[in-house]
């Protein structure tokens, strides 16, 4: 019995001893990585909002992939901010953002989107440009919203068809990931993730890689951990601090819900397919799957105006690999359609040229033509 007991009280020290190394790291990353933007109170939690100078041009809105931050953003972001009012921000739990209401679906997150540009006094029209699993929430947006939308660029998004209905493997991955994602979030609260971030650093990498196939045990091999393909491939930004927001509990419990409420965000997503009367533009990766290609094809057939193009250079990536097409939809946005979709600024000044455009001009031009 006395060995039971010391047993219990060695493990409830380590508990205690591995929170409050959890608490101290985390004050120290606060330290030592401000956000970059401001923080929003929205009532029930604040949102990081990073936004360039207002000024001439329209606000342009970007929506990151499921796991990403602003960071994702970095480099056409500075580029159009030059032409544009630029408006970035992390979702409830990611990045600098506190966690959010439960549960993460698409239907929350645009709610969220929309409170945090009123709160911010950030008025309309907007560009929304989602990437990935941002082209499940800014469809979302765009319908409950469509007054205050002039446009979309939809950059590789998630077709509301590829998890509407979801296939029985589609279920089981969603619960695997899920799975994994909450034992991640209870082992972060005390330090372990922190713990193995600092062993990978050192000469006991072994050690600290047996300790995360434990963790991730059931997970697939290119799911979201260091080792994976899919972390390999993130922007130089994203993957530097992805070993700082991958350890705090919040980053873990909000990919499980957004994980969980996958098909839900694409069944909101699907019964909005013709989400938009303005302009869209919906590009394709490379990269993607024949079945991507076509459930991207149908979504433009279903909407009055849009293009689809496929990027033939990138991977999922594409506003790392061919910045300038993402760039170039963007910008051609802003003449393209009906005067009445032609999106005003706050001045006449014409938007300045920036050499993200200089590379491939007729893309932008094959846009507006088509548009128009």
């Amino acid at each position: 019995m006395p060995i039971l007991i010391w047993v219990a009280l060695i493990a409830l020290w380590g508990l205690a001893a591995g929170a409050c190394y959890q608490v101290l790291g985390t004050r120290r990353d606060r330290r030592s990585y401000p956000p970059p933007g401001r923080l929003v109170d929205l009532g029930t939690h604040r949102l990081h909002l990073l936004e360039s100078e207002r000024g001439y041009g329209p606000t342009v809105v970007f929506e990151s992939g499921l796991m990403s931050t602003v960071l994702s953003w970095t480099d056409i972001a500075e580029h159009l901010s030059q032409s544009f009012h630029v408006v970035r921000y992390d979702r409830a739990g990611l990045g600098w953002s506190d966690i959010g209401p439960m549960p993460r679906t698409a239907e929350q997150i645009a709610e969220e989107l929309r409170a945090l540009l009123e709160r911010a006094a950030i008025p309309p029209p907007y560009v929304l440009v989602g990437h990935s699993f941002g082209g499940l929430t800014m469809p979302v947006f765009a319908k409950r919203f469509p007054q205050e939308v002039a446009g979309l660029v939809l950059v590789d998004p998630v077709a509301p068809s590829e998890w509407n209905p979801p296939s029985e493997r589609d279920r089981k991955l969603i619960s695997i990931g899920a799975k994994v994602c909450r034992r991640a979030s209870f082992l972060a609260r005390f330090g372990l993730l922190r713990l193995v971030a600092f062993l990978l650093s050192t000469r006991a990498k072994t050690v600290a890689g047996r300790v995360v196939c434990l963790i991730s045990r059931g997970a697939p091999e290119d799911s979201g951990t260091v080792s994976s393909p899919w972390f390999a491939a993130l922007p130089p930004q994203e993957k530097e601090m992805a070993r700082v927001f991958w350890l705090q509990p919040k980053f873990a419990l909000t990919i499980a819900s957004q994980l969980e409420n996958l098909p839900r965000s694409a069944q909101a997503a699907a019964e909005t397919a013709a989400f938009s009367d303005k302009p869209v533009v919906i590009l394709t990766a490379g990269s993607a799957s024949e079945t991507r290609r076509e459930a991207h094809a149908r979504m433009a057939a279903l909407l009055p105006n849009a293009i689809h193009s496929v990027a033939k250079r990138s991977a999922h990536w594409i506003m790392q690999d061919e910045p300038e097409l993402v760039a170039d939809a963007i910008e051609s946005l802003r003449t393209a359609g009906p005067a009445s979709y032609r999106i005003v600024g706050q001045g006449e000044r014409p938007p300045a040229p920036h050499p993200v455009h200089e590379r491939t001009p007729s893309f932008a031009r094959r846009i507006r033509l088509f548009l128009s």
